[in-house]
C-alpha cells in the first residue's frame, strides 16, 4: 500500500517535467511552400534548436549535422495522408581552425546542393536553422486535382537517459498548408 503513493508521485513528477520541457523543445516554424513550375520549394526554420551542445561541438571542430526530413504527402480526407516522396535536408558545420571559418554544407539526399563560408558563430546558427528556399521535390505527373501537403521534422543528435537508453532530439513534425500540382502549360 505504501508503494502507491509513491508511484503516484513519480509519475506526477515525470509529467510535470514533460511539460516543462515541451515549453522550451526545439520546433519547427509554419512551412512556406512555393511552386516553380513542377518543382517544389519549401522555405522554415528550427526554432530552438541550436543549444549549447552544438555550440559546443561546433567550436571544437567535429563535423556537426541537423537533419531535416521532409515528406510530400497526398491529403485524403477522412483516412490517413498517402506519402508520396521522402527526402533528407542534412546540413552540416565544421569549424577551421586553421583559416578560423566555419564551413556549411547542405545535401539533399546526399548530393551536396550548396555550401558556405561564414565567420561567426551566429552565422552558422542562421545557416543551419533557416532553411529555404529549397527545391525538394519535383512533381510531374501528379494530378492537379490532389491537394498535398509538406511535412517536416529536424533531428538534432542522440542522447542517452539514465546512461544507457538511447534516445534522439528531434522536433515533432510540422505541415504545410496544403496546395495543388500546378495545371501543366
Amino acid at each position: 500500500m505504501r508503494a502507491i503513493p509513491a508511484i503516484l508521485a513519480l509519475l506526477g513528477s515525470l509529467l510535470l517535467a514533460s511539460q516543462a520541457r515541451a515549453e522550451g523543445s526545439p520546433r519547427i516554424s509554419p512551412i512556406r511552400v512555393a511552386l516553380d513550375g513542377d518543382r517544389v520549394l519549401a522555405t522554415f526554420a528550427l526554432r530552438d534548436g541550436f543549444d549549447d551542445r552544438l555550440r559546443s561541438r561546433i567550436e571544437s571542430g567535429l563535423p556537426t549535422s541537423i537533419l531535416y526530413r521532409i515528406e510530400l504527402r497526398r491529403e485524403r480526407k477522412r483516412w490517413m495522408d498517402l506519402r508520396l516522396q521522402v527526402n533528407t535536408l542534412e546540413v552540416t558545420a565544421m569549424y577551421d581552425a586553421v583559416a578560423r571559418v566555419y564551413n556549411v554544407f547542405f545535401k539533399l539526399d546526399a548530393k551536396l546542393i550548396e555550401s558556405r563560408t561564414v565567420h561567426d558563430l551566429k552565422a552558422v546558427e542562421e545557416a543551419m536553422t533557416l532553411i529555404g528556399p529549397v527545391p525538394v521535390f519535383q512533381i510531374t505527373g501528379i494530378p492537379r486535382t490532389w491537394r498535398l501537403l509538406l511535412r517536416v521534422e529536424a533531428e538534432m543528435g542522440s542522447r542517452t537517459i539514465l546512461s544507457f537508453i538511447p534516445g534522439t532530439l528531434s522536433t515533432d513534425w510540422k505541415e504545410s498548408p496544403k496546395f495543388r500540382a500546378p495545371t501543366p502549360p
